[in-house]
C-alpha cells in the first residue's frame, strides 16, 4: 500500500511537469533576455523551467500586464491540500494567512532537508518564539477519532464559543493526537494539552512562576493554563464570564487557595485569601464596577506569578512599595521618604513596609464615615505591635514604652473611650512620612512640634507641647517625674493601709459584740461539731483550689504575681491545686459515706430532698420582698436556697472531679474517648469553676455574711448554733413540726424514743444546756398567739380524725 501511495506521488509530479515544459518550449521568448536566474540557487534549478510555475505568461505582455499568482499545487498537490486546513488558515484574519511564498521565499527556495533549524527558516519571519512539534504540511487527527471515546457534542459547544472556536483537538491537544497508541494511559497531566505551542512567550513566563516550578518538581495541584483560564470555554479576557475577569479572579485563585485541603497540604501560610480579598476595599470596588481597582494580578502578576523570597517577587518586602505605587503614587512616594523605608532599605526586616500595616488581602478602607475607628484599629494592630515589642527596643536600642506612655496619657485613653476628637499616632507623627524628631522635615522636630500642637491646641506653646512627650525631656524631669510616682505608691499603702486596720478594728469588734450578745440567748444546733469539721474543711479546700486554679488560668494578674513573689512557682502551685483536690475528694465521700450511715446524715438527706413546695415557696418568697404577698411564706428545716445550693455543690464536685482528673492523668484517655474529650474537659473545667466561685460569691455569702439580718457573719460555720429567734425567723415550719411532735409526747401519743432526729436534738440540747424544754417552749406559745392559735388547731385537728 505504501509503494502504490509513492508510486502515485512520483508520477504525479513528473505529468505535470512533462505538460508544462512543453508548454515552455512553446514559448517564443527567453525569460533570461530580461532576467537573471533567480533560481539558480534554488532546489527547483535545473528541474523545472520558468514556464513550469509561471504557466499563464506566454509572450511579452506581461510586462505590462503582469502574471498571476503561482499555483505550487501543481506539484505540491497533497501539500496544497493540507495547506487549506492547516492552523493558519483556520486561524486567519481576512486574507492575512500565510501562503507557500511566505513561508519557502520566491525563487531562492531551498529544501527542508537542507535546513538544519526548520524553526528559525521558516518560522521566524513571524514567529519570534514557538515550539516546533509536528511535521510541516500533517494531517491532523480527525475529530471522528477522538468521538470513539470522548462526547465531542459536550465539548464542542463551549469550544465554538470561546477564543478557540476554529481550532481542532489535535491543535491543543498535539502530544495525544501523535501519541494515540498509549492514549490515555501514558499521557500524563502534562501532555492533556500544549499550550505552549501558541502562547510561547507567556509559557516562558509561567515556566518560571512558582506555579511553572512547583509543577516541574511534581506538584500537579499546581496552576496550569486551564486551572485559571478553563479548558473548552475559554472566551476573551474582556467577557465579564471569563474567569480572569476582574471580578472573577478572586473566585478563581481561591478554588485552589481557599481549599482548606489544598492549604493544609501545601501549608500554605495566608487561608482564604480570595475570600479575605472579596471583603477587602479593593475587592468590594471591584465588585461595585470600578474594574481598574486591585486585584489578585495587579499584586501577583498575571503568569509571573512569584512568592515573597523568589527574585524579582512583586510582594517581597522590598518590592511591595513598587507595586502599590502604580495605583497609591502620592502616598508611596511620601512612604519612600519615611524612617520606615530608610530602614527597610538598610536591610531592618523589621521596618514596615506597605502591607505590615495595611495587610495584603483584607485592607480596609479609611477614607468612610468610621475613619477615626479604622485608624484606631490600624495603630492598635500595628502601630503598637511594633513600638511595644521589647525584642526591637533591646535589638535597635530604642526606649520602648513610647506606645504605653501614649495609652497612659489624656489622648491614648480618650481614643480607647471612642473619643474621635483625640489624638491618634498619625495626628502628630504624620501618616506616611513618618521621621523621628531629629529630622527637620519630621512633625515632631523642635521647630515643627508647636505647629503639630496647634493643629489641635490653637494656643498651644512649647512648654505645652515639650510637655505631652512620650518621654522626659530630661534627666531633671525624669527624676521628679519618678519621685512624686513613688511618694504616691507610697502615700496610697500607708493611707489606704492604715483605713483597713482601722475599719478591721471596728469589723472584729462588731464581731465579738455580736458573738457575746449571742451567748446571752437561747441557742439551737445547726450543724454537729462533725458537720462544721466537714464545712471548715470545705471552705478551705474550695478557696485554695480557686485561688490555686485562677492563678495558673491568669498568671499576669496582681495578685497571681505577688503569690510568686512568696514562692509560689508553678510546680508549688501545682502542688498545692492537686492536694487540695484531694482533700475535697476524700471529703465528698466521706460525705456521702455520712448521710448513709449516722441517723443524723439520713435525717439532713431526707430533708434536703427537692419537693414540688420548694418551687411555690420561690415565688411566694420573691413575691413577699416585691411587695405584691403580705405574708412571708414559711420553710422548713431547709428553704429552697440552701437545697439549691446544696445540690449545685454535689453537681460542681463532680464535674470538677471528673474533669480535673482527666486533666490531671490526660494520658489514660485511650482510643475509646471522643477527640473532643481533654479539651471540652478543660472548658468544662474552667467554666464551672467561674461559676461555682461566683455562686458562693454571689449566693451563698450573701445569706451568711452580707445579708443585713446576719451581718457581719453568721457564727453557725464555726460553732453549728443558732438563735432560737433566727430559727424561728427563717425555718418557722420545721420549728411547728417540732411543737407538735413535743406536744403529742407530753399528751402521751407519742413516746420519746419515736421523735424524729431534729425533734430530739433540740430537746436534748435545751436539756444539755440546763434548759427545760417544756419551759422553752411554752414561753415561745405564749409570746406567739399565732403559733398558739396554730397548735390548737393541729390539736383539735388530730383529735377530729381520732374520733
Amino acid at each position: 500500500m505504501k509503494f502504490f501511495r509513492y508510486f502515485i506521488l512520483s508520477i504525479v509530479p513528473l505529468f505535470f511537469l512533462t505538460a508544462t515544459y512543453t508548454n515552455t518550449r512553446g514559448q517564443d521568448f527567453n525569460c533570461l533576455d530580461c532576467h537573471e536566474n533567480l533560481i539558480q540557487k534554488s532546489v527547483h534549478n535545473e528541474i523545472i523551467e520558468c514556464g513550469d510555475c509561471h504557466t499563464d505568461i506566454t509572450d511579452e505582455e506581461h510586462i505590462e500586464n503582469g502574471g498571476q499568482k503561482v499555483n505550487c499545487g501543481i506539484c505540491h498537490t497533497e501539500n496544497a491540500d493540507l495547506q487549506k486546513t492547516d492552523i493558519h488558515h483556520r486561524l486567519k484574519v481576512g486574507n492575512r494567512a500565510p501562503d507557500c511564498k511566505t513561508c519557502h521565499g520566491t525563487h531562492e527556495i531551498k529544501s527542508p532537508s537542507e535546513s538544519t533549524n526548520i524553526v528559525k527558516d521558516y518560522c521566524s519571519k513571524c514567529h519570534t518564539n514557538i515550539v516546533y512539534t509536528n511535521p510541516f504540511h500533517s494531517k491532523a487527527v480527525s475529530k471522528n477519532i477522538c468521538a470513539e471515546c470522548h462526547n465531542i457534542e459536550e465539548h464542542q459547544t463551549p469550544l465554538n464559543q470561546s477564543v478557540h472556536s476554529k481550532l481542532n483537538c489535535a491543535d491543543c491537544h498535539n502530544h495525544i493526537a501523535n501519541n494515540l497508541s498509549t492514549h490515555p494511559e501514558g499521557n500524563g497531566l502534562k501532555q492533556a494539552a500544549d499550550c505552549y505551542l501558541c502562547h510561547s512567550k507567556i509559557a516562558a513566563e509561567h515556566r518560571e512562576s512558582i506555579h511553572g516550578i512547583s509543577l516541574r518538581e511534581g506538584i500537579n495541584e499546581a496552576a496550569q493554563c486551564w486551572d485559571c483560564h478553563g479548558s473548552h470555554d475559554i472566551l476573551q479576557v474582556q467577557n465579564e464570564k471569563n474567569k480572569v475577569f476582574p471580578s472573577n479572579l478572586a473566585a478563581t485563585c481561591g478554588r485552589c487557595h481557599d481549599d482548606p485541603n489544598f492549604v493544609q497540604k501545601f501549608s500554605m501560610s495566608i487561608k482564604s485569601p480570595g475570600h479575605s480579598y472579596s471583603l477587602s476595599v479593593h475587592g468590594k470596588l471591584v465588585e461595585a464596577g470600578k474594574l481598574d481597582a486591585a486585584t489578585c494580578v495587579t499584586c501577583h502578576g498575571v503568569h509571573d506569578i512569584k512568592n515573597r523570597i523568589m527574585p524579582g517577587s512583586r510582594i517581597s518586602s522590598f518590592n511591595v512599595p513598587n507595586t502599590c505605587i502604580h495605583c497609591h503614587k502620592e502616598v508611596t512616594e511620601e512612604y519612600k521618604k519615611s524612617i520606615h523605608w530608610i530602614q527597610a532599605k538598610k536591610g531592618v526586616k523589621e521596618a514596615p513596609v506597605c502591607n505590615d500595616c495595611h495587610s495584603e488581602h483584607d485592607i480596609v478602607a479609611i477614607n468612610t464615615i468610621q475613619k477615626k475607628e479604622e485608624i484606631r484599629k490600624i495603630q492598635e494592630e500595628t502601630c503598637f505591635k511594633c513600638h511595644q515589642d521589647p525584642i526591637i527596643a533591646i535589638r535597635y536600642g530604642l526606649i520602648g514604652n513610647e506606645a504605653r506612655n501614649y495609652q497612659d496619657s489624656y489622648h491614648g485613653l480618650a481614643v480607647m473611650r471612642g473619643d474621635t476628637d483625640a489624638a491618634l499616632c498619625i495626628d502628630c507623627h504624620g501618616v506616611h512620612k513618618i521621621l523621628p524628631k531629629n529630622y527637620p522635615e519630621s512633625t515632631v522636630y523642635k521647630s515643627n512640634i508647636i505647629t503639630t500642637c496647634q493643629k489641635c491646641h490653637l494656643d498651644a506653646t512649647e512648654l505645652f507641647a515639650k510637655s505631652y512627650s512620650h518621654i522626659s525631656q530630661t534627666a531633671s524631669a525624669k527624676n521628679i517625674e519618678d519621685f512624686v510616682k513613688s511618694l504616691y505608691f507610697w502615700l496610697i499603702i500607708i493611707v489606704i493601709g492604715g483605713m483597713v486596720l482601722h475599719n478591721a478594728l471596728i469589723f472584729i469588734y462588731e464581731i465579738r459584740k455580736k458573738r457575746k450578745k449571742g451567748k446571752n440567748e437561747i441557742t439551737i444546733p445547726r450543724f454537729t461539731k462533725n458537720e462544721v469539721v466537714q464545712h471548715i474543711t470545705l471552705l478551705t479546700s474550695f478557696i485554695t483550689l480557686a485561688i490555686t486554679g485562677f492563678a495558673l488560668k491568669y498568671p499576669v494578674s496582681w495578685w497571681a504575681e505577688g503569690l510568686q513573689i512568696f514562692g509560689m512557682s508553678e510546680t508549688v502551685r501545682q502542688n498545692i491545686h492537686r492536694i487540695a483536690a484531694i482533700v475535697m475528694i476524700v471529703l465528698s465521700f466521706y460525705h456521702v459515706l455520712y448521710l448513709i450511715v449516722t441517723r443524723r446524715g439520713r435525717d439532713v438527706l431526707l430533708n434536703l430532698i427537692p419537693k414540688l413546695d420548694d418551687a411555690r415557696q420561690a415565688v411566694d418568697n420573691i413575691l413577699y420582698y416585691l411587695r405584691i404577698n403580705k405574708s412571708k411564706p414559711e420553710f422548713d428545716k431547709y428553704d429552697y436556697t440552701e437545697k439549691a445550693e446544696y445540690w449545685a455543690l454535689v453537681w460542681g464536685t463532680v464535674v470538677m472531679g471528673i474533669t480535673g482528673f482527666i486533666l490531671w492523668f490526660p494520658t489514660i484517655v485511650g482510643e475509646w474517648a471522643p477527640v473532643w474529650l481533654i479539651k471540652v474537659s478543660e472548658i468544662v473545667h474552667f467554666y464551672e469553676a467561674i461559676l461555682a466561685t461566683l455562686a458562693i460569691l454571689v449566693w451563698h455569702w450573701f445569706f451568711v455574711i452580707f445579708h443585713p439580718r446576719e451581718y457581719p457573719m453568721s457564727f453557725v460555720w464555726i460553732d453549728g448554733k443558732m438563735s432560737l429567734d433566727s430559727y424561728r425567723h427563717h425555718h418557722e415550719r420545721h420549728f411547728k413540726k417540732i411543737i407538735l411532735q413535743w406536744y403529742k409526747m407530753k399528751s402521751g401519743n407519742m413516746q420519746r424514743k419515736d421523735l424524729k432526729y431534729s425533734t430530739e436534738l433540740f430537746l436534748s440540747t435545751f436539756e444539755k444546756h440546763g434548759l427545760n424544754p417544756d419551759e422553752v417552749i411554752q414561753t415561745e406559745l405564749n409570746k406567739d398567739p399565732k403559733l398558739r392559735v396554730w397548735l390548737e388547731q393541729e390539736i383539735e385537728g388530730t383529735k377530729s380524725e381520732l374520733n
